[in-house]
C-alpha cells in the first residue's frame, strides 16, 4: 500500500486559510455569541457603572530613616538600596497593622462615613484590612496609602484618620532603646565572631598538616600527583605488553596458526639426526644416479634403491615435523609463562594505580575543605569590619530621640471623578466578545473528528484526494437517482465531480496499473456503490470498455439500478457455472457492461478467495480495458480485504461529517496489512455549506454554463 493512514497531525501543518474556512463555518454561531457576549458586556458594565461606581483617594508618605545602617544578618552582602526597601516595606506593615486599625475605627469622623454604616456583621475591621492599600513607591521614599468606596465623601476621612494614628503609634516607639538593644547585640555578635574565626584558623592549621608538602600550593605537582601519573604510565605499558603477548599466544595456541619460518627451517636442519637422514638420502641418490647407467630404470637394483630413498625421505619427514612441533611447544610454553606474568605485573599495578587515585580522592577533599575554610575566615573578617563600622555608627544614634522620621507629602483627598469601573474595560470587554465566540468555534472545530473537509484528508489521513463529490442536497439542478448522475444530468456539477475522479484516477497511475480497481469504504451508507457506478460510466463514456461487477453477496445493490436480465451472476462463476460472456449484462450506456452478484451464496470471502476469481479477473482483464469492483465495506466484512489483496489498487470513499477520521485510519490499516495499492481517497456528500469547499464552486460553475449556453454561435464565450 503506498500510502496510509497516520496519527493526527501527520499531514499539513494548519494555515490561515484552514483558520479563515473554520470561521466561515461556523459564522452564525459566532454572530449569535458575538452579540450575546456583547450584550452581557453593557449590560454588566452598566450595572458596575450604576450600582457599584468606585471612588479612590490616596495619600503619600516620606520615610526616612536615621539609622545609619540596618540590622546586620549573616547575608553581609545585602545593597543598600535593598536594606532601605524593606526599612519602607516594614513602615507599610505597620501602617495596616491591626493596633492603628483597631483606634481607626473608633474615631468618630469614621463611624459616620457611608462605609463604615455599610458594613453589618461588626466586620468594619476585616473589611478595612482587605480594602485599604498601603505599598511602596518603587524607587522612591514614599508609601502610597488608597481606599476605593462607593460614596466620594469618605476615602479622605478614612485616608487621613489611618496616617494620623499610624504616626501616633512611630512617634511612641522609642528609638533610644531600639538603638541601644541593637548596640548590645551588635557587640555580642563581635565576641562570637572572634571565637568562629579562632576555631576556623585552629581547623585550618589541621588540615595544612595532614596535606602533603607543596600540595596547597600546586595541587597538580606533588608526590600523590605523581605517584598516579607514574602507576598510570606502568599500567598503561604493561597494558599494551600484555596485549601483544596475548596475539602471540593465541597465534602460537592453534597449531595451524603459524607459518613454517626460515629461523624454524634453520633450527630444524641443526638437528644431527636430521643431517644425518638428509646425507644418508643424499648418498643413495647419488648412488641411483650412478647405477641407472649402469642397469637401466627398470632393473632390480634401482627399484631397491628407490624403496630405500622413499623410506629415507619418510624418516626425514618425521624426525623434521617432530622437531618443529617440540620447538613450538617450548615457543607456546614461554609465552604463556610470559603472559602470565605480565598479567600479575598489570594486577599489581593496578592495585597501585587505585592506591594513589584514593590518596589523590582525599587530598582533593583535604584541598576543598582547605579553601572553604579560608573563604569563611576571609567572609568572617570582612563581616568584621562592617561589625565595627555598624557599633561605631550605633553609638551614635543611641543619643537621637527618634529612628524615623515621616513626612505626609500629599494628604487625602476627596476624589474628583469615578475611578472604578474603568471606561477602558468596555472595549476590552467587547474586544473579548467578539474574540471568545471565534476561539470557541475554532475550538468546536478541533473537537470534531470527522472528516469533512479535503484539507482533513491530506492532514490527519495522509491519502492522496481523487476528488470531492459534493451533497445533491445542494445541487441547484434536479438528480433523482445520484447512483447514476452521470447519464441522468451530465451537466450537473455532480457529474463533473464525478469525471474529476475519473481524470484524476487516470494520472494517477499507468493504464496497465489500474485495469481492477476495487471500490470501498469503512461503512454501509458511504455511498461506495454510487461512486462505482457513476465512475464506470465517466470511464465508459470516455471510450474505454468497462465491466462493473457486483462483489457485495451481503448486500447487493447494483440489481437495483439495471435491471437483471437474469438470476446468475458473479456467485454462479465463482462455482464454475457459466462464462463471463455470457452472465454478464448490456447497460443503456455504450462500453459499460455490468455483472451482478446473482444468487447469495453462504461463504462469500471464500468464494472471492478461489482460484475461480483469479480466473474471472484474469479473463475480464483481456476482455475489458477496466474492472470496477464494488464490494462490503471493510470494517464491516473481509470481503473487501481479500479482493484489495489481488486488484491493481484501491479507492477508498469517504462520507463527509459521517466517517471520524479513526474510522478512516482503521480502514486504511486494514488495507495496508493485506498489501493493497491505494490509489486514493474520495470524499462523498461534501456539504455545501458557508465556509464548505463547495460554497464559492457552486455558483461559479452554473454561471459559467449559462454563459456558454448563450452564446449564438454555439460556442463558448471565453473559448
Amino acid at each position: 500500500m503506498d500510502q496510509q493512514g497516520g496519527g493526527e497531525g501527520t499531514g499539513p501543518m494548519l494555515t490561515p486559510g484552514d483558520v479563515v474556512s473554520m470561521l466561515r463555518r461556523r459564522t452564525l454561531l459566532i454572530c449569535l455569541l458575538t452579540i450575546l457576549f456583547s450584550l452581557l458586556t453593557l449590560g454588566g458594565f452598566s450595572t458596575w457603572w450604576v450600582y457599584f461606581p468606585g471612588f479612590r483617594s490616596e495619600c503619600l508618605i516620606e520615610c526616612i530613616s536615621n539609622i545609619p545602617e540596618t540590622e546586620l544578618s549573616t547575608g553581609q552582602d545585602v545593597p543598600r538600596e535593598e536594606e532601605h526597601a524593606r526599612f519602607v516595606m516594614s513602615q507599610a506593615v505597620l501602617l495596616k497593622s491591626q493596633t492603628v486599625l483597631a483606634e481607626v475605627l473608633k474615631v468618630s469622623a469614621v463611624r459616620e462615613t457611608n462605609w463604615f454604616k455599610g458594613i453589618t456583621n461588626n466586620e468594619h475591621l476585616l473589611k478595612l484590612t482587605e480594602e485599604l492599600r498601603a505599598s511602596p513607591v518603587r524607587g522612591t521614599n514614599f508609601i502610597k496609602v488608597t481606599i476605593l468606596c462607593k460614596d466620594p465623601r469618605d476615602p479622605a476621612v478614612i485616608i487621613n484618620e489611618v496616617v494620623t494614628q499610624w504616626l501616633s503609634s512611630v512617634k511612641r516607639r522609642s528609638a533610644e532603646n531600639f538603638a541601644s538593644k541593637a548596640l548590645l547585640d551588635a557587640q555580642e555578635q563581635q565576641t562570637l565572631l572572634d571565637r568562629q574565626i579562632e576555631s576556623k584558623r585552629g581547623a585550618l592549621a589541621e588540615l595544612a598538616a595532614r596535606l602533603p608538602a607543596g600540595a596547597v600550593d600546586n595541587p597538580a605537582n606533588n608526590i600523590v600527583a605523581q605517584n598516579v601519573a607514574q602507576y598510570g604510565a606502568q599500567a598503561a605499558q604493561i597494558g599494551l605488553e600484555l596485549s601483544q603477548l596475548a596475539q602471540y599466544r593465541q597465534i602460537y595456541n592453534d597449531p595451524n596458526g603459524v607459518a613454517v619460518t626460515a629461523e624454524d627451517r634453520t633450527i630444524v636442519e641443526q638437528d644431527p639426526q636430521v643431517a644425518e637422514l638428509a646425507r644418508a638420502l643424499f648418498l643413495l641418490e647419488q648412488q641411483k644416479t650412478a647405477d641407472l647407467e649402469t642397469y637401466g630404470p627398470s632393473h632390480k637394483v634401482i627399484k631397491q634403491i628407490d624403496a630405500q630413498i622413499t623410506a629415507s625421505e619418510e624418516k626425514l619427514a618425521s624426525r623434521r615435523q617432530e622437531i618443529l612441533l617440540q620447538r613450538r611447544n617450548d615457543i607456546r610454553e614461554a609465552t604463556n609463562a610470559a603472559y602470565a606474568n605480565s598479567q600479575h605485573s598489570l594486577l599489581t599495578t593496578q592495585e597501585n594505580v587505585a592506591r594513589a587515585e584514593a590518596a589523590m580522592q582525599d587530598q582533593d577533599d583535604l584541598l576543598r575543605q582547605y579553601r572553604t575554610l579560608v573563604q569563611e575566615i576571609d567572609q568572617l573578617l570582612l563581616y568584621r569590619v562592617q561589625l565595627e563600622e555598624f557599633i561605631k555608627s550605633r553609638s551614635r544614634v543611641v543619643r537621637r530621640q527618634a529612628a524615623v522620621n515621616v513626612n505626609v507629602v500629599q494628604p487625602a483627598s476627596d476624589p474628583l471623578e469615578q475611578t472604578s469601573p474603568s471606561i477602558f474595560l468596555l472595549p476590552f470587554g467587547i474586544f473579548m466578545s467578539i474574540l471568545l465566540p471565534m476561539a470557541i468555534a475554532i475550538g468546536l472545530e478541533f473537537l470534531d473528528k470527522s472528516v469533512r473537509s479535503p484539507q482533513d484528508v491530506s492532514r490527519h489521513l495522509d491519502v492522496a484526494l481523487l476528488g470531492v463529490i459534493p451533497d445533491t442536497d445542494d445541487e441547484e439542478v434536479s438528480i433523482e437517482r445520484v447512483e447514476t448522475a452521470v447519464r441522468d444530468a451530465p451537466m450537473s456539477m455532480v457529474a463533473e465531480a464525478f469525471r474529476r475522479v475519473r481524470a484524476n484516477l487516470q494520472f494517477s497511475c499507468p493504464a496497465d496499473g489500474q485495469r481492477v480497481v476495487i471500490v470501498t469504504s469503512p461503512l454501509p451508507n458511504d455511498g461506495r456503490t454510487t461512486i462505482a457506478v457513476n465512475l464506470a460510466m465517466t470511464t465508459a463514456q470516455a471510450g474505454r470498455r468497462v465491466l462493473l461487477i457486483d462483489a457485495n453477496f451481503r448486500r447487493p445493490c447494483l440489481d437495483k439500478i439495471f435491471t437483471a436480465a437474469s438470476q446468475e451472476g458473479l456467485s454462479s462463476l465463482l462455482i464454475g457455472e457459466g462464462q463471463l460472456d455470457r452472465v454478464v449484462c448490456r447497460t443503456d450506456v455504450a462500453n459499460l457492461d455490468v455483472l451482478f452478484a446473482g444468487r447469495v451464496p453462504p461463504n462469500p470471502a471464500e468464494l472471492l478467495g478461489s482460484s475461480y476469481f483469479h480466473k474471472l479477473i484474469k479473463d475480464a482483464s483481456a476482455t475489458y480495458d477496466q474492472v470496477i469492483i464494488d464490494t462490503p465495506p471493510i470494517l464491516i466484512a473481509s470481503d473487501a480485504a481479500v479482493l484489495a489483496s489481488v486488484a491493481d489498487g484501491v479507492i477508498l470513499v469517504l462520507r463527509a461529517t459521517a466517517n471520524s477520521r479513526g474510522i478512516a485510519r482503521r480502514a486504511l490499516g486494514l488495507l495496508s496489512d493485506v498489501g493493497a495499492h491505494l490509489f486514493g481517497a474520495v470524499l462523498n456528500a461534501a456539504p455545501v455549506t458557508r465556509g464548505g469547499y463547495f460554497r464559492e464552486q457552486l455558483r461559479s460553475y452554473y454561471d459559467y454554463q449559462v454563459e456558454v449556453g448563450s452564446s449564438p454561435s454555439g460556442l463558448p464565450k471565453d473559448a
